[in-house]
């Protein structure tokens, strides 16, 4: 009977992230963005309902920060994966997520509001997650006075 319940649920496990095709490129990023998607989900339905409804696919690239390649790619930045914790890496997921919704619903685009806004979507999102790191909540911050100029 065990077994019966057990096959169910790795099916289920596999296809959490169905839709959302992330790229293996080796060194554990896919199972790591996995865990990122995870814990958005598990602490904020709201902002993963829209990284569910827009984001198709998640790959990643050598530049120095994430960003998006066209409206349903995250491209999740080396730096982001190699020097940082899950939590960080789901903060990006979610600070790009807001840059796609907005570009899915055709609304204005503009490099320092929208940034400004972005950071503070991204720290709504950091300030629910228990422990989490304190220079990703201060690296917001930073940015939301950064671009606020």
């Amino acid at each position: 009977m065990r077994k019966l319940i057990l096959i169910p649920l790795l099916f289920f496990s596999i296809n959490l992230f169905g839709q959302i095709k992330i790229d293996d490129i080796g060194d554990n990023w896919k199972s790591r963005v996995d865990s990122a998607l995870t814990l958005i989900k598990t602490y904020d339905s709201v902002k993963y309902g829209v990284i569910n409804k827009y984001c198709k696919h998640i790959t990643f690239w050598n530049g120095t920060f994430s960003t998006l390649e066209n409206q349903e790619t995250i491209m999740i930045a080396q730096r982001d994966m190699i020097g940082g914790s899950i939590n960080n890496i789901a903060a990006a997921i979610v600070h790009e997520s807001f840059h796609m919704y907005r570009w899915n619903n055709n609304l204005e685009r503009g490099m320092n509001i929208e940034e400004c806004m972005g950071y503070t979507y991204e720290l709504e999102f950091l300030m629910k997650i228990p422990n989490v790191e304190p220079f990703l909540i201060e690296h917001a911050k930073e940015m939301i006075e950064f671009y606020k100029k």
